[in-house]
């Protein structure tokens, strides 16, 4: 671990190790590996003296055996490509789109076609009280913004936009956000400032009307005039946009692909920009792969469906032949219980003549021919295709055998 942090900036071995650098750095420091200083491969790459810190040794073989699972190992193959390329991508530099890199006070003059309409209603826009602008609705990014970093923002889409068309996509604004497609998948993703929480502090002038209302709710309390509202003269908290931007993507989370990227202290959004196309086009990668999963998982749950439902009229089939085969030899017995009924009836009928006795040897022979008649291979045949039993084509048999697909 230690050769490897100190061959080459965190940030790549992070990387490569399918973690974030302060993942990294967490790592190293449970596990007392000394990393380079900040500023180390600046001077490096300026060629100035840099001083390694030196490596201990330790007893404990605990700390000599380090086992990282990054996130990207549980990736779909396809999405690892994608990952792969963009990471190729930025190492030799082929991207040249957003070079050079926008500055925060950088006026774009030519706009991107997509985000043209943004701009304009930015730029024109009348700040709220809160002094923040917003480009929202029909044909923009679903933007708002402190006045201040109109000319960021506008700067920064117009990169994203033109980094995206070197890669043969397309930014599309749609009102609340924006939208990236590779049909069927799609996309979306929102530039937003940070806003944070912080405790009101009251000024004199609101300080004198809390004493007033107070004093009020006092008197109130002293007539009987209760209230459970707690009215205050002032805020107790101030909602205050800090300038720090963020890119986040709103689609459902994909395991092991990063979908946020902001301002920090030693990076801003255009810095990262190239990292977050790349970001951008790896997820849409992911979003595809998700819905593949998807489609498999749900030809997988039909196929199922499918067997468990020729199972059941395969078993209700063989029942229903069962109860055919019963009642044909059911027949076939009363037919020789027949045959060996008429042969003493007909003597009785010759040496005993009677009227129901002849009617009864009658109706006993026509019994028996009906009888023979549906045992006999034409009739037999008829009832099954009545019944359709045994088709020539027989739909309820397997399908043929498929290979099993990953859910």
């Amino acid at each position: 671990m230690y050769d490897l942090v100190w061959s080459r900036p965190m940030t790549k071995v992070a990387e490569d190790l399918g973690i974030s650098d302060v993942a990294l750095k967490k790592i190293c420091d449970k596990h007392r590996v000394p990393t380079p200083p900040r500023g180390y491969w600046a001077k490096r790459v300026a060629g100035k003296p840099t001083k390694q810190i030196p490596f201990h040794n330790t007893a404990d073989p605990q700390h000599e055996h380090i086992v990282i699972h990054g996130s990207s190992t549980s990736l779909a193959p396809e999405v690892r490509e994608a990952l792969n390329q963009e990471r190729n991508r930025r190492r030799v530099k082929l991207n040249t789109v957003l070079l050079p890199t926008p500055e925060p006070t950088t006026l774009v003059q030519e706009v991107h076609p997509a985000i043209a309409a943004t701009a304009r209603t930015l730029r024109k826009a009348k700040p709220d009280k809160d002094d923040v602008v917003a480009a929202n609705g029909n044909g923009h990014c679903g933007i708002e913004v402190g006045r201040g970093n109109v000319e960021r923002v506008i700067a920064i889409l117009d990169a994203i936009a033109r980094a995206l068309d070197a890669r043969g996509l397309t930014l599309e604004p749609i009102g609340k956000c924006m939208r990236v497609a590779l049909p069927p998948d799609s996309l979306t993703f929102s530039l937003v400032e940070r806003i944070e929480k912080q405790n009101h502090v009251p000024s004199l002038e609101e300080l004198s009307k809390e004493e007033l209302l107070r004093k009020q709710q006092e008197r109130n309390a002293r007539m009987g005039m209760w209230s459970f509202s707690r009215e205050r003269a002032y805020p107790e908290f101030d909602f205050v946009r800090t300038g720090a931007l963020s890119i986040q993507v709103t689609n459902d989370y994909v395991d092991g692909l990063r979908r946020n990227w902001a301002d920090g202290k030693r990076q801003t959004i255009e810095n990262l920009l190239d990292v977050i196309v790349g970001g951008i086009v790896t997820y849409l990668a992911g979003v595809k792969a998700q819905r593949e999963k998807r489609e498999r998982w749900q030809r997988s749950w039909e196929r199922r469906q499918q067997l468990a439902e020729l199972a059941r009229a395969r078993e209700a089939r063989e029942t229903r032949r069962r109860e055919f085969l019963k009642r044909f030899v059911a027949i076939s017995t009363e037919v020789d219980e027949l045959k060996s009924f008429l042969v003493p009836l007909r003597s009785q009928a010759l040496s005993h003549p009677s009227g129901e006795l002849a009617r009864m040897l009658e109706w006993t022979e026509a019994r028996l021919s009906l009888l023979e008649n549906e045992l006999a291979p034409d009739g037999v045949a008829a009832s099954l295709r009545e019944r359709d039993l045994f088709p020539e084509i027989d739909n309820l048999v397997l399908p043929d055998a498929e290979e099993d697909e990953e859910p």
